[in-house]
């Protein structure tokens, strides 16, 4: 039961923390752009549960939900989202450059696929040292008719790396739908660097942590790499402003009414009687609480300093 909550816990706050930031850009106090994870909930979560926390993970633009089920603090996020100094990146980041080293999470990328190669680094870096390190490269469909992104599957075959490649598809590449510009199958095109490949549904989170399961084992036991295509529904448009008119209002409804990975999981738990209502319906109110706690605290936390400026531009090498 205590595992129960915290997947849902999990995914409910990424949900809330989304949609609140969906608020909260309407003021017009977020600088920049925010591309939103609701929906996606299970995948993040079912995946970041079979993790250690000194595993690695990359992410997308698409990142808040990856930040989030890796355990980096939801304060220090939202703060960063305001750009304030607080934040993750000490406000200079915003939305598409969250990281936490602390935590594994290497960082959010706004450039498609490019986390990939990232991923790859880290995972050869886990291997040369002997530490058990799992590396997992999130990205999106799109991702995967980038060329970099057949540059890392060859990269993971050919040095076996404890790696895992997390396809979330959410049908769309930005505005265009998938069937105009991706041929054949993602899976296959794994296989074809002899990377075991696996389908998932990503509306259920007990199935993501099953192939997650599978895949961070072979990783973790020397058996190189695995691809995960999962398939995701994206409740908002691509980006903050985004009109969305490419999806009619009834596929909208349709599947927000039907590909709710937090509506499946209540079912699910409560059908077989491991959690009842009363008990979901307590860690929404916390949840809750929780992300009033980090709006409230990031407007109260200060801007970065104008010294702050030229600071953290280079990497300096002892």
């Amino acid at each position: 039961q205590d595992k129960l909550i915290e997947v849902y816990r999990s995914m409910r706050t990424i949900r809330r923390f989304e949609e609140r930031v969906m608020d909260e850009m309407a003021t017009g106090d977020i600088p920049g752009n925010t591309h939103l994870y609701a929906g996606q909930e299970a995948s993040a979560v079912g995946i970041c549960l079979q993790l250690r926390e000194d595993d690695y993970i990359s992410s997308t633009h698409r990142g808040h939900g990856h930040s989030i089920a890796k355990g980096v603090d939801i304060d220090s996020m939202m703060a960063e989202i305001f750009g304030r100094a607080t934040g993750t990146c000490g406000g200079k980041g915003g939305s598409m450059h969250i990281a936490d080293i602390s935590k594994g999470m290497l960082g959010a990328n706004g450039i498609v696929a490019a986390g990939a190669p990232i991923t790859c680094g880290a995972a050869l870096s886990a291997k040369l040292l002997g530490t058990g390190q799992v590396a997992v490269a999130f990205a999106g469909d799109g991702a995967m008719n980038e060329g970099v992104m057949s540059e890392s599957f060859n990269l993971a075959k050919i040095w076996n790396l404890p790696i895992v490649f997390a396809i979330e598809d959410n049908g769309f590449g930005e505005a265009t739908a998938n069937e105009h510009v991706s041929a054949g199958s993602f899976t296959r095109r794994a296989e074809s660097y002899d990377i075991p490949s696996i389908e998932v549904d990503g509306t259920d989170v007990f199935k993501v942590y099953e192939a997650a399961g599978e895949a961070v084992e072979r990783a973790r036991n020397g058996g190189g790499p695995t691809m995960l295509h999962i398939h995701v529904p994206r409740y908002y448009g691509h980006y903050s402003g985004d009109p969305d008119t490419y999806r009619t209002p009834e596929e909208k409804a349709a599947m927000r009414n039907n590909r709710d990975c937090l509506s499946i999981f209540r079912k699910h738990v409560k059908e077989v009687s491991l959690l009842d209502s009363a008990e979901l319906d307590a860690v929404d109110e916390a949840v809750e609480a929780a992300i009033d706690h980090a709006v409230a605290a990031a407007r109260a936390a200060p801007f970065p300093p104008l010294s702050a400026l030229t600071t953290d531009v280079y990497v300096k090498y002892l």
